[in-house]
């Protein structure tokens, strides 16, 4: 009998996915990130209903596992589909090219046939029972499926890696365009990695300790709660989540470029203008011209404030803009300004009049916390820190 806890767990994932997936369907209409997610959450789903189906609806447990086997292997290339969408500089769309991602997927298929091809007491061995096997073609079965979980974690740990290489680049590419990105920062994907990777190595070794150990960090109402905050909050932070640059045409994205070596937009390093005709002298102007345009006219108090808007302000390039912010100034568009909404900043903690919460709203930054931590890199304290330490002297 299926254990009551792991029924509930796969009860509430199915809810949520059905309350998630018709309206990711219906947003796919409009813009295609949408539909790597909702594949991914209905592959979830599919993989959750195994102990329903087995508990309930004996007779079709084989049926069921024919069918839930190759979803597996949805599960990788739909969540980097779904990660490429989001940080992509200009709306994600589906190709042919993207095919090979899902090269796993048709040996997963020549196995769900042989699964279908068992005697029904040899696939209970293998898949039910965990019992034992000595026959040819059971041997044959219980080795191909051993292969095909290693493959399948494999994959699993190069679109981990993937994922956080694209994170990093596409992070770094933010600081070239907006001066806050609280919203758009994608934080909460740190966690869903966290809670994907902690699910695949409680996998990997149940794969391997299923026979040897009856520990309860390996059994299977861990892996049903891992399952259930990975849907959670995929589903929870998907729907509300918008692309990073949505609202910015392409041209006004600095210096992001394709690699045509692969099928996906890569986000490439803010430090290479190799075909600008910017040279030393004009740099060293527009860089004046940036400072004295902060100083006089504070656009950094502006919260909303990003490189076009200064570009279309100082009727310059953006990209000029951020080739003299990161070869001449040394730094980007976003620790740019966070510089001179900190050093605005000062003489108001200083004044010890407001909280901190009204004076990081007063010089252009929208959370607390991204206040405090612009304030700490630049000062190197706190700000009651800076004020403990600037009021007794």
């Amino acid at each position: 009998m299926t254990d009551p806890f792991v029924m509930i767990i796969s009860m509430v994932i199915l809810g949520q996915v059905l309350l998630s997936v018709p309206i990711l369907l219906s947003r796919a209409m409009k813009s295609a990130i949408f539909l790597p997610l909702a594949i991914f959450l209905l592959a979830n789903s599919t993989i959750a209903l195994v102990p329903i189906v087995n508990a309930q609806f004996p007779d079709l447990s084989q049926l069921y596992s024919a069918i839930v086997f190759p979803t597996l292997f949805l599960l990788c290339p739909c969540l980097w589909f779904y990660i490429e969408g989001i940080t992509a500089e200009k709306p994600w769309k589906l190709n042919r090219k993207q095919i090979r991602h899902f090269v796993l997927l048709w040996p997963a298929l020549i196995f769900a046939v042989m699964i279908m091809l068992l005697p029904k007491d040899m696939y209970t061995d293998i898949f039910i029972d965990d019992n034992d096997v000595v026959a040819p073609l059971a041997i044959a079965t219980a080795i191909s499926l051993l292969i095909m979980v290693m493959l399948w974690l494999g994959q699993c740990v190069y679109i981990a890696f993937r994922i956080i290489y694209r994170l990093v680049d596409y992070r770094k590419q933010l600081k070239n365009v907006f001066s806050n990105h609280d919203d758009k920062s994608l934080n909460w994907i740190n966690w869903l990695l966290f809670i994907a990777i902690s699910t695949w190595l409680f996998s990997l070794v149940t794969v391997f300790s299923s026979n040897l150990f009856d520990n309860f960090l390996f059994n299977i109402r861990t892996e049903s709660l891992l399952s259930l905050l990975l849907v959670w909050s995929l589903a929870h932070f998907g729907l509300q989540q918008k692309p990073g640059f949505t609202g910015y045409s392409e041209s006004e994205i600095v210096d992001i470029a394709v690699r045509n070596n692969d099928d996906n937009v890569e986000i490439s390093s803010p430090m290479k203008y190799q075909r600008s005709a910017l040279d030393n002298e004009q740099s060293n102007r527009i860089a004046d011209k940036i400072n004295n345009i902060m100083s006089k006219e504070t656009l950094y108090l502006d919260s909303n404030l990003s490189l076009q808007k200064l570009a279309n302000h100082l009727a310059i390039s953006p990209n000029y803009i951020s080739q003299t912010l990161n070869e001449t100034l040394c730094t980007n568009f976003f620790d740019f300004i966070n510089k001179w909404r900190i050093e605005a900043a000062k003489p108001k903690i200083l004044a010890n009049q407001d909280s901190v919460l009204t004076i990081a709203l007063e010089v252009g930054f929208n959370a607390r916390s991204s206040f405090y931590k612009a304030f700490k890199q630049e000062i190197g304290q706190t700000p009651s820190e800076f004020r403990k330490q600037n009021s007794s002297h």
